[in-house]
């Protein structure tokens, strides 16, 4: 009798929390086999920018030497959408034995919204384990699924740490190090072949800004973009706008051409009109709503769009702040946009009035209208 397990996900690319929990299931769940099967196309996920092929050879090189882990492109010569019910019936037909199929808790929430939960269950046995920071409530979760489908699940011991593809692809097009968060050959791998490359705005802030400020403006897209789906923005507009937003930080606005710096702009908002300048004038960006989600992402404004109120929460939430007040804020942000906004202008303000700084008028304007009047 076979125990085999499969494990399923976009890997764009393959992490080191990837390879960990392959790893530690091999060993906990005593298999004979552990099927490491990259997606074609996620049901829920935006389609990954590199090739099948890419992520098929990243793997491969991640798991060298491990003789009980396998890659297989079953889903990516299948195409179409990689839906597990699917595939798990087809491994299900192939052992004579158990096969399990690995999941992340959170996973276990949403698992009746994915397509035919019930021939999963029939297939094989979820295995699950848990994330850092993880609110899941295994227990609740294990009654809902012995209640609804008569099947249990197996809970690993192994906790994942925070750590995503995603950050790695973002890290990358900012020329960031990323050799913390994948196997040193899947670094080698991704740099011979151009992977995950910025465009003209990272470019351009690679070569204007810190290393320090980089990896905040990383920190920036990462937040941000964990709310696209949600907004229904356009991701690309969201990067854009993030990856500009302090483009101009390091820039005497003395020394650009054309740049009129207003009389009661104070120094701390500068950067953010000088950066929709240099967006607008020298990047040739069209978009309105890019340039004032730069130009406003530290005053504020009366009458922001949901871009605009995304960046200005994403520059003060960010991993990388540390300040009195951000987890809670932070908390916020997992609900709706616009109550985060209003907290996150809240704490601008305490913020000036304990340092005595001035208050500019666009701010006071702001937060007079979001915060006293509790308007949209």
């Amino acid at each position: 009798m076979e125990r085999v397990a499969i494990f399923g996900g976009t890997f764009s690319p393959v992490h080191k929390e990837h390879i960990a929990v392959a790893k530690q299931a091999v060993k906990e769940l005593n298999l004979d086999r552990l099927i490491v099967m990259p997606t074609f196309l996620p049901p829920h996920k935006s389609a990954p920018t590199e090739s099948g092929q890419d992520r098929i050879n990243m793997l491969k090189l991640a798991f060298l030497g491990e003789d009980k882990i396998e890659v297989s492109d079953f889903e990516l010569q299948k195409k179409g959408t990689s839906y597990t019910y699917q595939t798990v019936e087809h491994f299900s037909n192939l052992i004579d034995g158990k096969l399990y199929f690995i999941v992340g808790g959170d996973m276990l929430e949403n698992f009746k919204h994915w397509k035919n939960p019930e021939r999963i269950l029939s297939a094989c046995t979820l295995a699950c384990f848990d994330r850092e920071y993880s609110d899941v409530d295994f227990e609740k979760e294990r009654e809902y699924f012995v209640k609804t489908w008569q099947k249990d699940f197996v809970k690993l011991s192994y906790v994942g740490k925070n750590m995503s593809s995603t950050k790695i692809r973002v890290y990358n097009r900012f020329g960031l190090d990323i050799t913390d968060m994948t196997d040193q050959k899947v670094c080698e791998y991704i740099k011979a072949n151009n992977l995950y490359q910025g465009d003209e705005y990272s470019e351009f802030v690679k070569k204007s800004l810190t290393i320090k400020r980089l990896i905040h403006t990383a920190e920036v897209v990462l937040c941000a973009l964990k709310k696209v789906k949600e907004l229904g923005l356009d991701e690309q507009k969201v990067v854009t706008a993030a990856t500009l937003h302090d483009c101009a930080k390091y820039i005497d606005y003395k020394t650009v051409d054309g740049f009129i710096k207003d009389d009661d702009l104070p120094e701390p908002v500068i950067h953010a009109f000088l950066g929709a300048f240099i967006a607008q004038n020298i990047l040739k960006i069209k978009d309105q709503d890019i340039i004032n989600a730069i130009r406003y992402h530290t005053s504020g404004r009366v009458g922001m769009s949901v871009l605009e109120k995304l960046i200005f929460v994403a520059d003060m939430l960010e991993d990388g702040r540390t300040y009195e007040g951000v987890d809670t804020l932070r908390q916020f942000y997992q609900g709706d946009l616009d109550v985060c906004f209003r907290e996150c202008l809240k704490e601008e303000m305490i913020h000036l009035i304990n340092k005595k700084q001035y208050i500019y008028r666009l701010t006071l304007d702001a937060f007079d209208y979001y915060v006293t009047k509790g308007e949209k």
